[in-house]
């Protein structure tokens, strides 16, 4: 078999996984209850946000909240400051792709 399997989770309670950390690229999986969030932080390299299900808050810098929902893909450059949020009645999930080439 000389491919590998990652599996993530499917539950509805806010979760955070870093499934992939390979030398040009990292992957992580992002669960968020209804209401919950993660306060802004600095990103340190670009990232691509992929939404999967429910409705995203997303808050870049000093800019007003956007709302994103299943379906979106969202690029984030490099050092910029952002937060998320799980707008919807459902859980928010979403991937978060980075290169680590970038």
């Amino acid at each position: 078999m000389i491919e590998k399997t990652y599996i993530y989770s499917t539950g509805n309670k806010t979760e955070i996984e870093m499934l992939v950390q390979d030398p040009s690229v990292r992957i992580n999986h992002m669960i968020l209850a209804p209401g919950d969030a993660i306060p802004a932080h600095p990103t340190s390299s670009a990232a691509f946000l992929i939404v999967t299900d429910g409705i995203l808050g997303l808050t870049l810098d000093s800019q007003e909240q956007h709302t994103y929902a299943k379906g979106s893909i969202i690029h984030i450059p490099a050092n910029t400051s952002l937060g998320l949020a799980s707008l919807g009645d459902e859980p928010m999930r979403l991937f978060v792709v980075k290169s680590e080439v970038c």
